[in-house]
């Protein structure tokens, strides 16, 4: 792939098309300026503060519509309303009530992620195996031994699931929002980059947000979803 991107870079200027050794020297001219560890440590708080706040209205949410069938049908239509909403028009919104601030990507992040969290937990919850159910009812488990032993090993492994999606998300729209809304973050340092046609310095970013997904990837969720099988 890289040999690839060296070769159809050639027949192009660098301001339209880096090649690879343009983007890695501008990667490492961002690194100089000392100034990208602090973008990507905003940009990654945001990210997580956002996909927190869905997770601690989404994971209730999906939990209550999958297990009473009137919270399912009095709520679908939000979150499917939420899911048909484009990203964009969050944030235009956003600006408009909340003004340039870091207020409007937190928005964007927890609303945009909200429906798949709800979903995935909701469907997850309404298809636990009712043979399960009704073997832990037989040797009275009780109610709390019924979510644990059987109603959480069945849900954590698609809900962990649409958290990993949920968190690859979460960068790109704080990435979005940031270049839109605000002054600081990666978004802006990709707006500044844009603005003067720094294209290998868009392309190094752009690299250096994928690494960041997959960092937490492995280094978070790949060993929590290894322990959570164990346990289940």
């Amino acid at each position: 792939m890289v040999v690839v991107w060296d070769l159809a870079s050639a027949s192009y200027p660098v301001y339209a098309f880096p090649g690879p050794r343009a983007t890695w020297e501008a990667l490492l001219g961002l690194i100089r300026d000392e100034e990208l560890a602090g973008s990507v440590l905003l940009t990654l708080q945001r990210a997580l503060t956002g996909l927190g706040i869905a997770c601690l209205i989404g994971l209730p949410w999906g939990w209550a519509a999958g297990t009473w069938k009137p919270v399912a049908e009095l709520t679908e239509s939000w979150a499917q309303l939420l899911m048909a909403i484009p990203p964009i028009v969050v944030v235009v919104v956003g600006v408009l009530w909340l003004g340039p601030t870091a207020g409007v990507v937190l928005l964007v992040v927890a609303l945009v992620t909200l429906p798949l969290l709800v979903t995935t937990l909701r469907d997850a919850v309404a298809n636990v195996d009712p043979d399960l159910l009704e073997m832990a009812r037989l040797f009275q488990f009780g109610l709390w031994g019924t979510v644990r032993r059987v109603i959480v090993p069945a849900v954590v492994p698609p809900v962990l699931s649409a958290v990993t999606i949920a968190l690859g998300q979460s960068i790109r729209l704080t990435v979005m929002a940031e270049l839109l809304s605000t002054a600081t973050g990666m978004g802006a340092e990709v707006q500044q980059a844009r603005t003067n046609l720094e294209t290998a310095d868009v392309f190094a970013l752009s690299a250096v947000m994928a690494a960041l997904t997959l960092a937490l990837e492995l280094l978070l969720l790949k060993p929590l979803r290894r322990r959570l099988e164990r346990y289940r």
